[in-house]
């Protein structure tokens, strides 16, 4: 029986068509939550995790974020999807990756870590298909600098486990006067600039919720291997009226 190449690429785009829908409705799903956050008109403060916690303000943001709401209305995404009915979401989560700069095996810290996303089939039968979401306090447009470190980071980082090629990245914009146009236009002059990454698309507008238009999507590739190209949801929240001092 001779190979059918056109079968081989119609069956990888197909598999790549039904991650991407999968993907979106995450998104779709992260949104929501941040809606219901802001529907609640909470406030975390700054002083008050200094006073009496001991980890950084950006985990206090990102653990609130998972554990009040990502964690606890999962009846949202399963109504929009049955795919997801079994989705989990958790925090500093570490898997293991090999740097291509040195060849090293070292501990990825993620900090939204999302499993369980019905995908096994579609990435060869793997067990632990996941989705991540890396997480940036933006409080001055040079805080734009540490989110592009972590873009770095994706091209250079060879993981051992299934790691989908769509990456996610969500930043606290916590100052008012800093929209998500404004902190989009210098992610990509910092990309523009860039020596290490190789971006095929700059950030680009990407239409997931009906009441939010902080969301855009750029493309990269990779630093080794085949070079392998890969796609960057980026959602830019505004959290300047829920962070006090």
């Amino acid at each position: 029986m001779s190979f059918d190449a056109s079968n081989f690429i119609k069956g990888r785009s197909d598999n790549i068509s039904i991650t991407n829908t999968r993907i979106n409705d995450i998104l779709w799903y992260v949104l929501e939550c941040y809606q219901l956050l802001l529907n609640d008109k909470v406030h975390y403060s700054k002083n008050w995790v200094k006073s009496n916690t001991t980890y950084s303000f950006e985990d206090h943001l990102k653990f609130k974020l998972i554990e009040d709401y990502l964690s606890q209305n999962t009846m949202l995404l399963q109504i929009k999807t049955s795919f997801l009915d079994d989705i989990s979401f958790e925090g500093e989560t570490q898997k293991r990756y090999l740097d291509a700069k040195d060849g090293k095996e070292k501990p990825d810290k993620i900090d939204i870590y999302i499993n369980r996303l019905g995908l096994r089939s579609e990435w060869g039968g793997k067990s632990e298909v996941y989705f991540s979401i890396e997480c940036k306090r933006i409080r001055i447009a040079s805080d734009t600098s540490d989110y592009v470190n972590d873009i770095e980071k994706f091209t250079s980082r060879n993981h051992t486990n299934t790691r989908l090629p769509f990456e996610g990245q969500l930043a606290f914009i916590e100052e008012y006067s800093l929209d998500h146009l404004y902190i989009s236009t210098e992610i990509c002059k910092r990309l523009e600039k860039s020596t290490t990454i190789k971006t095929n698309q700059y950030l680009k507008p990407t239409k997931i919720h009906p009441i939010h238009s902080c969301t855009y999507r750029s493309e990269h590739t990779k630093n080794f291997r085949k070079n392998e190209v890969f796609t960057i949801d980026h959602l830019l929240l505004d959290y300047s009226e829920i962070v006090v001092n």
